[in-house]
């Protein structure tokens, strides 16, 4: 229900004032060039360059602390190699190139592309059916929800959810709605920082909205100032308090290999 409430809510905002998500951020200034502009390696640097942005102007205090703490916990995880002594990562990377250079990111950060290489190392065919599948790793029941909104394109609309998830234009335009309906939440709603805006919607994309806002709402309550660093702060020492949590370690390892991926791609060959 909360869920599709936040859907209503953007519908209706971007309808009374479409320009609002097409405002210019910070961000945007670091790499004027278009996406279908770059080599391959220019491409990776400026996946590297956004996330750092991102991160960079996010975190402090204990939010970085527990951020570096973590960054260097999980750099394993995203250096690893596969039967032909490759980086699964780098060629899910050189596999995205063609179709990353000439889509459409509307207004979005290139650094979105991340997530689907960590997600399926871009395999449109990887996962469960019945769970996360396919480029994206995204649920029929985020699909059946995503289907309802008025701007999807019309193909996505009136596709199947496995075809969409296996689909890569179709499952990145889903993914890419997914993605904007929270980043508008979080910078339009909820006024957080740009850069905020967008770990809290990297987050997001694996723990929910509902359980980033929950955890927002505790930020708050304890006297602290809403923003990714002390959330990122109370993610941490939750996970502490509950290793066992799959859910939980995931969304406090998230952004960490994120970052660690955007590192990795530089040094693509």
């Amino acid at each position: 229900m909360q869920r599709m409430m936040l859907t209503l809510l953007v519908c209706i905002v971007l309808i009374i004032n479409p320009s609002l998500a097409k405002d210019k951020a910070g961000w945007e200034m670091l790499e004027p060039n278009k996406t279908n502009h770059l080599t391959l390696k220019q491409l990776a640097k400026r996946h590297a360059v956004l996330l750092d942005y991102f991160v960079i102007n996010s975190l402090r205090g204990k939010g970085k602390q527990a951020f570096n703490k973590t960054r260097i916990k999980v750099a394993s995880h995203i250096r690893w190699l596969n039967a032909a002594n490759t980086n699964h990562y780098n060629e899910a990377f050189k596999n995205s190139y063609p179709f990353a250079l000439k889509h459409d990111l509307q207004g979005m950060p290139d650094s979105i592309f991340l997530i689907a290489y960590l997600e399926s190392q871009w395999q449109g065919k990887k996962g469960n059916k019945k769970a996360d599948y396919g480029y994206w790793q995204m649920t029929p029941e985020v699909l059946n929800e995503l289907k309802a909104l008025p701007y999807l394109p019309q193909k996505v609309q009136n596709s199947s959810i496995n075809k969409i998830r296996e689909h890569k234009l179709l499952s990145t335009q889903a993914a890419q709605a997914h993605l904007h309906r929270y980043h508008f939440y979080f910078a339009k709603v909820a006024q957080y920082a740009e850069t905020d805006a967008w770990l809290l919607t990297f987050t997001a994309f694996n723990w929910g909205a509902g359980n980033v806002k929950r955890l927002m709402e505790q930020v708050v309550k304890d006297g602290l100032k809403a923003n990714y660093s002390n959330f990122y702060y109370y993610l941490y020492e939750l996970h502490k308090k509950t290793p066992e949590d799959r859910s939980l370690r995931a969304a406090v390892e998230y952004v960490p290999k994120l970052w660690h991926l955007a590192q990795l791609l530089k040094e693509v060959n």
